[in-house]
């Protein structure tokens, strides 16, 4: 209740996440999930993205200045939640992130198998983002003076896009589209290491490693950290620290799974334009609503290509208006593996393709 809050930017909106793993009869999921989308926007006027399960609720809102305390209270009161949630999760920057808001019965994380309350009491050892960087540095250093040592496992916990615009250094990105493949690869990675090994691993606001570092744990996994809070609570961390950015393990931008598609951590900028090349972190998804390519485009291939890919068919519809684009309705263009891998889509031949694969939906 007595949590600082930051300064507001530009819209006088917070961005919060929080998640809280704890047992919810299944009767009452569904009364949960109608209850929170009622009074959560109706009283708190709340947008954002809430999952609900029989293993708590995660979060990711935006809310008004003037709300956030209530929301608060209401967590503090409310039965169910009362003493369950922790500290909010500031976002780095602060503006209205969300469109809409939706509750979903549907699992907190998508691990591709059962998850039950067993395996997440196993709970790996989270570390606050000062003593994540005292660890991680004291390991380089220890590995660098002794060459029989073994470097410390870090592991990106996100799926492979996410990293493009920003990561840890030294840290292994498995080239994942979603986390329930990233489980695999993190076992194979795991098990020829001793199980008393250290194993660092991070993500964006660290549900993910909580439930990753449980199951490791539960596999008998005896070392595995995760930094509390994740890219987001070290980047607040870094702004926060007299020496800035400079002293910063994490370079570039932390991906977000809202409008903005990032939030800066450093300004060093890691990443290319998908289309000219040049030096560029800024996602954005074409403005042709059926093909929604993720791509990097920086701002002089944005007015060129008009916020699409760049396709014919992409400038022409990203043009229409929302009663044109109702009368010429077409399917999704690419599946959910090819919308995030925009180097398989991008190429000499690419835009005959989409013509073929248009001709083919029609």
């Amino acid at each position: 209740m007595d949590q600082p809050y930051p300064e507001v930017t530009e819209d006088g909106y917070y961005t919060i996440s929080f998640y809280s793993f704890f047992e919810i009869p299944e009767e009452k999921v569904s009364q949960l999930r109608d209850k929170i989308q009622k009074e959560w926007s109706e009283n708190l006027g709340v947008v954002g993205r809430i999952y609900v399960c029989g293993q708590g609720i995660n979060t990711q809102l935006s809310i008004p200045k003037e709300n956030t305390q209530r929301l608060r209270e209401w967590l503090e009161t409310d039965l169910m939640f009362r003493g369950r949630i922790p500290r909010f999760n500031w976002a780095i920057e602060h503006r209205k992130a969300f469109k809409a808001f939706h509750v979903r019965v549907r699992p907190l994380v998508a691990t591709g198998g059962p998850l039950d309350m067993e395996t997440l009491v196993h709970e790996p050892q989270y570390l606050e983002p000062e003593e994540w960087d005292n660890e991680l540095r004291s390991s380089q250093a220890q590995t660098e003076s002794d060459s029989s040592s073994t470097p410390p496992l870090l592991i990106d916990m996100r799926n492979n896009y996410e990293a493009r615009i920003g990561k840890f250094e030294g840290a292994v990105c498995p080239d994942v589209d979603t986390f329930r493949d990233e489980m695999n690869v993190v076992r194979d990675m795991c098990k020829d290491r001793s199980k008393s090994d250290p194993i660092y691993m991070y993500c964006t606001g660290g549900i993910r490693c909580s439930v990753a570092g449980a199951i490791l744990k539960s596999e008998g996994y005896e070392n595995v950290k995760t930094l509390r809070g994740g890219v987001i609570a070290y980047g607040k961390h870094v702004r926060e620290r007299p020496d800035g950015e400079k002293s910063s393990l994490f370079k570039g931008k932390n991906f977000t799974f809202d409008k903005r598609l990032g939030e800066e951590v450093t300004a060093e900028v890691i990443a290319k334009c998908d289309q000219c090349g040049e030096s560029c972190d800024m996602f954005t998804n074409c403005a042709n609503t059926c093909c929604n390519l993720l791509f990097i485009q920086c701002p002089s291939c944005a007015a060129k290509h008009h916020n699409t890919c760049g396709s014919k068919l992409c400038i022409e519809r990203a043009q229409l208006t929302h009663e044109e684009l109702i009368k010429s309705r077409m399917p999704p263009l690419w599946d959910y593996h090819m919308r995030i891998h925009p180097e398989k889509v991008f190429g000499r031949d690419w835009i005959a393709r989409v013509e073929k694969l248009v001709s083919s939906k029609s």
